[in-house]
């Protein structure tokens, strides 16, 4: 009778604890739910406010390689107060040397809380030893500004545009070289270098446009201009046929039935790389009777989330990632308003995806909100040297759009390489070919002899 009772208790025991056990399983869950949820609400959540003047990010405190400073909200209105940004010093940087200013646009988000030498990797793969300055841009995470929205969260596009327009990033690159001519870090002239690539390289044209006076020598990679495509009645970006007519073929037939929007995307991603082999594929796999192994090949790039449409596009629409969309519609909103393709040779994959990412922009255009964007760039002024970089397989931008920019510079000498937009092909030569130009000067025996390399293709 007492082992009976004494397993009765076990029991009893044994019950209480799978009780206890699920009651903390339970906890458990409901506790990651909660703290999964406040996480997305924190990651989705308009921003309210930002660093407060005199104070720095913990993770990146003030010394002599990271500087802060205040620059005005609106370098057009400062009566409206200031923000607090930051620039960064590379690791090799040194003081009164001639200085390379890395531009990047708010499409690109490259700078933010860099301290440690990993840090720097990317950076240091394409400037390595060399003096080069990395700069917060506005609107960039954390530099945020609470001012773009309403009060019920809605984006003030008007505001946006203003605030976050590459015109005050082009004052905020000037207020940085002023503080660091003040501060002894540049040369006695205050003279500075401009390094950018794709959409950093049109910035690199507009801060030329404006205070070229202050800049030695300019390289611009695999690049476009929107006022120079306008002045030869060409899109921004290129049209999916001049790199893939077969890929834009195909295209053109499916879209004329349904949006393709994600199919576009995964496309376009795979242009970037220069994969064209895929990119056919990806796209036949949607024609009745398709092969199951391009079936697969499409599923394997989409459900990757570089390569899916709604995934990116879920990221792009959160309000810290707005000035992604302001520097998109500043330089492919005229295009978009104008995109309607009929034929095969007018597909444009750029415009194809972004067209739904910008579709709130578009509307606050045809609301008469936000005008039309429009550059208009006097390039002819500027008599320092440049350099630019095209590829061949460049599915953004054209060798021959990279002719136009390089023709419209007085002192410019454009390279052209096999490689796609991703330019990564050469990575050492690279590396050498820009040091060279940036260190000797354009027509330098030794950056000369980086153009005569068989890597070159321009005039070979």
């Amino acid at each position: 009778m007492k082992s009976i009772m004494d397993e009765v208790i076990q029991l009893k025991y044994k019950m209480k604890g799978l009780k206890f056990f699920k009651f903390i399983t339970l906890v458990i869950f409901v506790g990651s739910l909660v703290y999964g949820y406040y996480e997305y609400k924190e990651f989705t959540s308009v921003p309210t406010t930002r660093l407060a003047t005199g104070s720095y990010y913990p993770e990146m405190p003030p010394d002599s390689h990271h500087y802060y400073l205040q620059l005005p909200i609106d370098h057009n209105n400062p009566s409206k107060g200031n923000f607090t940004d930051f620039y960064i010093l590379s690791p090799n940087f040194k003081q009164g040397e001639e200085v390379i200013f890395w531009l990047f646009d708010n499409q690109q988000e490259a700078v933010g809380m860099i301290n440690s030498p990993d840090d720097f990797e990317y950076f240091e793969n394409n400037l390595e030893g060399l003096s080069y300055v990395l700069i917060g841009n506005r609107g960039v995470n954390p530099t945020l500004f609470p001012e773009v929205y309403y009060k019920n969260g809605t984006v003030n596009y008007n505001l946006a545009l203003k605030l976050y327009g590459s015109s005050q990033q082009i004052e905020d690159l000037e207020a940085v070289r002023q503080d660091m001519q003040k501060k002894g870090l540049l040369p006695h002239d205050g003279r500075i270098m401009l390094y950018g690539g794709s959409g950093g390289g049109f910035l690199v044209q507009q801060y030329l446009d404006k205070y070229g006076s202050h800049v030695s020598r300019a390289l611009i990679e695999f690049s476009g201009a929107p006022d120079i495509a306008q002045q030869h009645n060409v899109t921004f970006a290129n049209n999916l046929y001049e790199q893939n007519p077969e890929a834009a073929k195909v295209y053109f037939v499916l879209s004329r039935n349904e949006t393709r929007t994600s199919l576009a995307f995964t496309m376009f991603k795979l242009g970037l790389e220069g994969d064209k082999e895929s990119q056919t594929r990806v796209v036949e796999s949607q024609v009745e009777g398709s092969k199951l192994k391009d079936k697969y090949l499409y599923f394997k790039k989409w459900i990757n989330p570089p390569y899916n449409f709604p995934f990116v596009s879920f990221i792009i629409s959160i309000p810290s990632e707005l000035e992604v969309k302001v520097r998109m519609y500043e330089l492919i909103g005229a295009d978009l308003q104008e995109y309607n393709p009929a034929s095969s040779q007018e597909v444009n994959l750029m415009c194809e995806w972004t067209g739904v990412v910008l579709a709130d922009f578009l509307k606050a255009n045809v609301d008469g909100t936000i005008p039309t964007p429009h550059f208009s760039l006097n390039r002819s002024n500027y008599t320092g040297e440049v350099m630019v970089w095209s590829g061949t397989e460049d599915q953004d931008f054209s060798t021959q759009m990279g002719k136009w920019i390089s023709d419209s510079y007085p002192n410019s000498q454009q390279a052209i390489f096999n490689d796609s937009h991703k330019r990564d092909r050469y990575d050492d030569y690279y590396l050498n070919f820009r040091k060279a130009f940036f260190v000797t000067g354009l027509n330098s025996s030794e950056t000369q002899s980086y153009f005569k390399d068989t890597r070159q293709l321009n005039g070979k």
